[in-house]
């Protein structure tokens, strides 16, 4: 079975926040990040993208194509877009 061709992607995800201060309700919000990356999976809850692809699997050294690492996990419902980036 031939691996689809990976797609780098800007995940824009709220972050969850915890203060341990004096903050008020009011001061504490949650903040809005993007991350960038190739796009892995997803699946009913989680999504995940990887910061380093390694077409020919060097570091791993099984000779896969496409062998991701770095990989970061999100949970669906943190995420609010995911947007590809073309390639032209």
């Amino acid at each position: 079975m031939r691996k689809k061709k990976p797609r780098l992607c800007i995940i824009t995800w709220r972050d969850i926040l915890a203060c341990s201060g004096w903050e008020k309700e009011g001061e504490v919000e949650c903040p809005e990040i993007q991350s960038v990356g190739w796009f892995i999976s997803q699946t009913k809850d989680t999504i995940k993208i990887a910061s380093t692809l390694d077409t020919n699997d060097i570091i791993g050294g099984r000779g896969e194509a496409n062998s991701f690492y770095g990989v970061t996990a999100f949970p669906k419902g943190c995420v609010l877009s995911i947007n590809f980036i073309s390639e032209s």
